[in-house]
């Protein structure tokens, strides 16, 4: 029994002894192991840091339509040489309905799917969807990596991930740089057209047989929809235009420059208020329509002759009047806008010009204050007006006027055209030539219907 006992004893002691001896030899096996691991670790790290730095060299590149897809190609180079397990490696630039607009491929691609492989695809714009800017980028990578290996797997797909973000931001770049190209372009253009409209605005003071005429405009973009113009027909009569075009910017600058060219052309053969609206309704209607665009304006011709303004006017606003004996609103009769009926008719009203005065012909710009009540706003800037006058001073009558509205468009925030023409007329010695009809009267301007 004693040596069974001791037996036993033995057994165990030498177990226990063997169990410490391969301890050793297992810390030493996992020691090898996590050692092995670290240094490819650090093999990778050195690997995905020059593909890094190879691949922000690529990104930050000035890049541009012509250059685009030979830059996503040397991304697709550099991340296929850089990857040693990539077995194939395509990214491809998508519709929405899957048409491939681009593509760049490196390698072989094992369509039996005997090697594990990545896809994924990002979005690069909602509102774009063109060969130059579409809809997504896909990416497809196959790499020799054993599927045990879930810590490499992992860290590849995101760094393929990060290969989709890196041509992604290409892209954006490119239609970014483009856009900024583009709207530099715009804005030349446009401040060109600005310039070419603002050449076309009368900025000298008109002045002839006792009648002063100067303009006030101001666009609320580059170009304005408003047109104001003052055109001599002959020795007797000069033509005043005051118009306003639905909408704003290009559009209505467009259709500003038609009105200058077509009331040209008119006044070669009318010179009556009412024609002249009646005629261009005529000739403009057809277009207006199919732009669903309309016209108010207001014309006034003056008669040196007689000393006189003939007035027709197409739903404008109606002109205001000031003079030292009354300030007021002239109600004359309106047709409606050009391009809102096919057959207008316009009434002609004649104001004699009896006594020193000034009238202003303008646009609902200058009445837009914020109120739905235009008319409120008419009698408003009539009471602010007629105060002005009535401050003493020494400046002259028109120079008050113009100061206070060019004053007024520095308000605040200007949400329409403005655009404003200040007539005075002067009598007696003041007048120049004058035709003996003139009656010597003074007052009120009395409207008549002719």
């Amino acid at each position: 029994m004693n040596n069974q006992n001791n037996d036993e004893w033995m057994t165990e002691t030498l177990s226990a002894v063997s169990t410490l001896e391969s301890r050793p030899i297992q810390q030493l096996a996992q020691t090898e192991w996590m050692n092995h691991q670290l240094s490819r670790v650090g093999e990778l790290k050195h690997g995905y840091e020059g593909l890094l730095i190879a691949s922000n060299k690529i990104c930050v590149s000035n890049v541009h339509y012509d250059n685009i897809h030979q830059l996503t190609s040397e991304l697709v180079d550099v991340w296929f040489g850089k990857i040693h397990s990539l077995v194939y490696l395509g990214i491809s630039w998508e519709s929405e309905q899957g048409d491939v607009y681009f593509q760049a491929e490196r390698g072989n691609r094992d369509e039996q799917g005997a090697v594990p492989f990545f896809e994924e695809r990002i979005v690069v714009s909602e509102q774009w969807d063109t060969a130059k800017t579409p809809r997504f980028v896909r990416l497809v990578a196959q790499t020799a990596v054993e599927q045990s290996d879930r810590e490499i797997e992992e860290l590849e797909q995101s760094f393929f991930q990060l290969l989709l973000v890196n041509v992604r931001g290409l892209i954006l770049r490119c239609l970014h740089e483009h856009q900024s190209t583009e709207l530099k372009e715009l804005e030349m253009e446009m401040g060109l057209a600005r310039r070419i409209q603002s050449m076309l605005i009368p900025k000298e003071e008109w002045q002839m047989n006792g009648l002063r005429a100067r303009t006030v405009y101001v666009p609320v973009t580059y170009v304005g929809g408003d047109y104001i113009d003052f055109v001599r027909i002959n020795e007797r009569y000069t033509c005043f235009v005051v118009a306003d075009v639905s909408g704003h910017g290009l559009p209505a600058s467009i259709w500003a420059s038609v009105i200058r060219i077509a009331v040209r052309a008119i006044l070669q053969t009318s010179w009556s208020p009412d024609e002249i609206l009646q005629r261009l309704n005529q000739l403009l209607y057809a277009d207006l329509v199919k732009t669903r665009s309309y016209i108010t304006m207001l014309v006034a011709v003056h008669d040196a002759a007689r000393h006189r303004l003939l007035i027709a006017r197409a739903g404008h606003p109606q002109p205001i009047y000031l003079s030292s004996t009354q300030k007021s609103i002239l109600h004359c009769r309106s047709g409606v806008g050009l391009g809102l009926l096919p057959d207008s008719t316009y009434e002609l009203e004649e104001v004699p010009l009896t006594e020193e005065g000034i009238l202003l012909l303008y646009t609902d710009g200058l009445l837009d204050t914020g109120r739905k009540d235009g008319q409120h706003s008419s009698h408003q800037l009539l009471a602010a007006l007629a105060a002005l006058l009535d401050e003493p001073g020494k400046e002259e009558m028109m120079e008050r006027v113009e100061s206070y509205l060019w004053a007024m468009t520095r308000q605040g925030p200007q949400t329409d055209d403005i655009s404003v023409l200040i007539l005075q007329f002067q009598t007696g010695s003041h007048a120049g030539q004058r035709g003996s009809e003139t009656p010597a009267r003074t007052g009120v301007p009395e409207l008549k219907r002719l």
